[in-house]
């Protein structure tokens, strides 16, 4: 009789042992998985924390350019039928300067940049419609912008992530002139050169190639100071129309730019 009534309790004193030590286990599942996740991101910041400062911005600048000159001059096609309609070689330098963090957002401040762009054809012929072969005429376009910058690179930071998005907008300005042969061509007595004035807009993301070699990462930064080097595409508006005023040559531009930036 005593012996039947210890049985159930064994039985469940048994199923109560196995059940403790699967909710023992699956804790430690729990918690292997948690704490692999947390170290994963404690390294992350670590590595964020012992970095150098970051203060500074530097960005090489790629991309093709079409100035919008014949929009001024109400459809004429004078620049398509001078130079054509092929898009033309743009080269940029950017610098930055990000003194500001937002929480949970990202880095602002001021940012300036400067392009190059040039296109050039043979020169027609004075009151004719033929070119001449000796003479060449070219139009060059300088697009400046001073600009605010917002990076949103607090995703990044917090979870290794390596997109960081990013936004410009401020005032542009494009210094242009054009050559005929070896001076300066003088279109109805008037020196063509100029400076016409307008906005920037960019918008883009950044690819931070630090993932590819952490360690080599961090010896460059320790070494020269670069925190993070990135690749990035945006999308460029320079609405250089002289804010709508007329006469204006509109050297302005909407297109795509990819480059290489780092973070000093």
């Amino acid at each position: 009789m005593n012996g039947h009534l210890r049985h159930p309790a064994a039985a469940c004193l048994a199923g109560g042992a196995v059940f403790l030590v699967a909710s023992v286990a699956g804790a430690q599942s729990s918690r292997s998985t948690s704490d692999w996740r947390q170290s994963d991101r404690s390294r992350i910041q670590r590595e964020e924390r012992y970095a150098s400062p970051q203060s500074f911005a530097f960005e090489l600048r790629f991309g093709p350019y079409s100035p919008e000159v014949d929009e001024e001059l109400s459809g004429a096609g004078a620049y398509e039928s001078t130079f054509g309609d092929d898009q033309r070689f743009y080269f940029g330098l950017g610098f930055d300067w990000l003194p500001l963090r937002i929480p949970y957002v990202g880095v602002v401040g001021p940012g300036i940049g400067v392009g190059y762009t040039s296109a050039s054809a043979s020169a027609f012929e004075v009151g004719g419609d033929e070119r001449a072969a000796a003479e060449e005429t070219s139009l060059t376009i300088m697009p400046m912008h001073l600009s605010a910058v917002v990076r949103a690179d607090e995703l990044m930071r917090r979870t290794g992530i390596p997109i960081v998005p990013y936004g410009k907008i401020g005032l542009g300005m494009g210094l242009w002139y054009s050559v005929s042969g070896p001076r300066l061509a003088k279109p109805d007595g008037v020196r063509a050169e100029g400076v016409t004035w307008g906005t920037h807009l960019a918008l883009g993301g950044m690819l931070a190639l630090n993932w590819l070699d952490r360690r080599a990462s961090s010896q460059l930064d320790n070494s020269v100071g670069i925190n993070h080097t990135y690749l990035f595409g945006e999308w460029m508006y320079a609405n250089l129309d002289g804010f709508g005023s007329r006469p204006q040559m509109h050297v302005g531009t909407s297109t795509w730019v990819v480059g290489l930036a780092l973070d000093m």
